[in-house]
């Protein structure tokens, strides 16, 4: 699963993902947790790309104001089809959620070690994602009427996180994310073609400090290297 992550480099996000508008401003974070506004990249009907702020945990359009709901983090590739929840959001509700790494835990020793996970140069990517709208009145977004919600897409561990977990979020290749976005791609077979993730020599992962565990830590430092512990 993916349950934490970084979102370095905001100044670039408009060229790294060829924005026509950036309607917000948005500090680095780096300890994205769930229920938090994080920006999200997706297509309008005139096939122009908008960043949104979003939460994560994704509540959909048929839940009831107020009620209790699962808000799923993160959707398995493996079952998009099948869930009721997911399935008529492949279609038209496909997003990239942009990123400069995230964090898993591995457990060694009786404890949990935290693993910083990122592309060779640490540069901004996108994982593949899920959204809907909901009526919001007192949402915090730029369109206050509306609030939307996302969820991250997981598939199974390549070898490069395999070591760490045996899920890893769908970093999506940078030449599958025009098709990701584009609400005229809607055959299923080749939807689902889009969710293979970068290559494993394409990444690389090192243990970061424990600190990382509180959400309520958000620095620089969360990121960078410790001294490597033993497999």
């Amino acid at each position: 699963m993916c349950g934490r992550y970084v979102v370095e480099g905001v100044q670039e996000l408009s060229e790294r993902f060829q924005l026509t508008n950036l309607r917000f401003m948005f500090e680095p974070t780096f300890n994205a947790a769930p229920s938090e506004l994080l920006p999200v990249i997706v297509e309008d009907e005139s096939g122009a790309r908008q960043a949104r702020l979003m939460r994560w945990g994704l509540i959909p359009k048929w839940s009831k104001p107020g009620g209790k709901s699962i808000q799923p983090i993160n959707a398995r590739a493996e079952t998009l089809r099948e869930k009721p929840m997911f399935r008529p959001l492949l279609s038209r509700r496909r997003c990239i959620v942009p990123a400069s790494g995230f964090y898993e835990w591995r457990r060694e020793d009786g404890a949990k070690q935290p693993y910083f996970l990122t592309t060779n140069d640490r540069t901004l990517f996108g994982f593949a994602g899920l959204y809907d709208e909901t009526a919001d009145p007192d949402a915090d977004g730029p369109d206050s009427a509306i609030q939307g919600s996302y969820a991250i897409i997981t598939t199974g561990a390549h070898d490069a996180v395999a070591h760490i977990h045996d899920r890893m979020p769908v970093i999506l290749r940078p030449e599958n994310e025009a098709a990701w976005l584009s609400q005229d791609v809607t055959n299923p077979h080749e939807i689902e073609q889009l969710l293979q993730p970068i290559a494993a020599d394409a990444m690389r992962t090192y243990p970061v400090s424990k600190a990382v565990n509180n959400v309520r830590n958000n620095r620089p430092d969360l990121v960078e290297p410790i001294e490597d512990v033993e497999s």
